[in-house]
C-alpha cells in the first residue's frame, strides 16, 4: 500500500494567485472515503491510514487552469490567462 503522506498547512490552505496572465495548473484528484473514516474525522478522530492510498484513487481530472477554467492544450499553455482568482462582479 502506498500512501500519500498530506502535511497539516496544505488541508484547507488558501490558493495563491501567480498572477495577473499566469494560469494557475492544477490536477484534481478524487478519492473514495468511506463512511467509517467519515464518521471518524466528523468525532475530530484520526480517520485511520489509507485515506489517500491507490486503492482509494477514484479519479484524476486535468491538468486545467483553475483561473480561467481551460484544460490544458499547447494553445492556451502558450496564451495569457484570462481569468482571476476574485469573484465574478
Amino acid at each position: 500500500m502506498n500512501a500519500t503522506p498530506v502535511p497539516q498547512s496544505k488541508i484547507g490552505a488558501a490558493l495563491v494567485d501567480p498572477g495577473r496572465g499566469e494560469h494557475l495548473w492544477t490536477i484534481l484528484t478524487m478519492y473514495r472515503v468511506g463512511d467509517n473514516a467519515i464518521r471518524r474525522m466528523n468525532n475530530g478522530e484520526n480517520p485511520g491510514v489509507g485515506l489517500l492510498d491507490h486503492e482509494n484513487l477514484m479519479t484524476l481530472e486535468g491538468p486545467g487552469c483553475f483561473k480561467c477554467e481551460q484544460p490544458y492544450s499547447k494553445y492556451i499553455a502558450h496564451r495569457k490567462c484570462t481569468g482571476s482568482m476574485g469573484d465574478p462582479a
